[in-house]
């Protein structure tokens, strides 16, 4: 029997057809549709300086500053000349207010011989400008805002805030937020935002978070939360399996109550039972939220389940299902 050949082949000038398409799209400021493109060149091998730095261009506009904050930072590192990357970057370090940074990087740059002289003069008053800045403008941790994670019950102001600190180095209020994680009137969704921003800025701290009477110690950086949520993955597959054909609508109210518990639980694991009495629970909520009538009994015979097992689980997602609405 003849062996197939598993190569994949390419048409001719794929890569440079991507490459043309995402630079037409960069230009018409379609950056979404550019990164697309570039993404799709990268994995194709392209890894030109252009590309590369077309890429951080793209995240920068997009405000995605940490992912062009890593990829000029990256291109620097291999064009260490490059005058107009090295102001790229000190741009993106100031609007994420890394003054500090962005003054070493500027002096590093002032330390090599080759620079000539207008070059030099131009990379001073950057370096003064740079500086001015550092003293006008306060850290968000100086800042009014920072304080409404404590101070404010408005859900969406401490939303607005820790996604602001997305950009920003938390390490001056580290200690604010892990006393937020402790807080057990503070809201559980915010909670595990601040959980998934201090991973996120890979925290290795050993922080205690408080869920529905709950504690938990974890290292943030350590979390893997795939790892997390295998049970609940679980479930979910457990339900496409059992309901997605029979009922679409019932189908995706129950997808819904389920990733918003387990957003909402996380870090800990919903517990206890097993894989069934979540199903039933949630087949069970998900005709109350549609109007379908249906009894408890009923639901618990179908998945060969005891009828207060389920009536414990129902509970347990009402009480967490409240905190989706503020």
């Amino acid at each position: 029997m003849e062996r197939k050949n598993k190569n994949i082949i390419l048409f001719p000038r794929v890569k440079e057809r991507l490459v043309e398409e995402g630079m037409e799209a960069l230009q018409a400021k379609r950056y979404d549709e550019a990164l697309h493109f570039f993404h799709e060149a990268e994995q194709l091998g392209e890894n030109s300086f252009h590309v590369a730095l077309s890429i951080a261009v793209c995240h920068c506009e997009l405000g995605d500053f940490l992912e062009a904050e890593r990829r000029l930072r990256m291109l620097l590192q291999e064009h260490r000349d490059d005058i107009e990357l090295l102001q790229m970057y000190v741009s993106i370090l100031m609007q994420m207010q890394r003054y500090e940074q962005a003054e070493m990087v500027i002096r590093d740059a002032l330390h090599r011989r080759h620079l000539s002289p207008s070059m030099r003069e131009h990379l001073l008053r950057l370096l003064h400008f740079n500086q001015k800045m550092s003293k006008t403008a306060l850290p968000l941790a100086e800042q009014d805002s920072i304080q409404q994670l404590f101070e404010s019950d408005d859900i969406t102001e401490h939303m607005k805030v820790i996604k602001q600190l997305e950009n920003e180095d938390i390490a001056p209020v580290l200690s604010i937020l892990k006393q937020y994680l402790m807080n057990e009137s503070k809201n559980p969704i915010t909670k595990t935002m601040i959980l998934r921003l201090l991973t996120l800025k890979n925290v290795t701290d050993v922080v205690t978070i408080e869920k529905f009477g709950e504690r938990m110690e974890v290292i943030p950086a350590n979390l893997n939360e795939q790892a997390q949520t295998a049970f609940a993955l679980h479930v979910l597959w457990q339900l496409e399996n059992t309901l997605a054909s029979e009922n679409p609508s019932l189908y995706e109210v129950a997808v819904d109550i389920w990733l918003r518990y387990t957003y909402i639980l996380y870090p800990f694991s919903p517990k206890p039972a097993t894989c069934e009495d979540w199903i039933a629970a949630l087949h069970f909520i998900a005709c109350q939220f549609q109007g379908i009538p249906a009894a408890l009994e009923k639901i618990a015979r179908m998945y060969h389940v005891h009828a207060e097992n389920m009536d414990f689980l129902c509970k347990k997602l009402y009480e967490v299902e409240k905190f989706s609405y503020f």
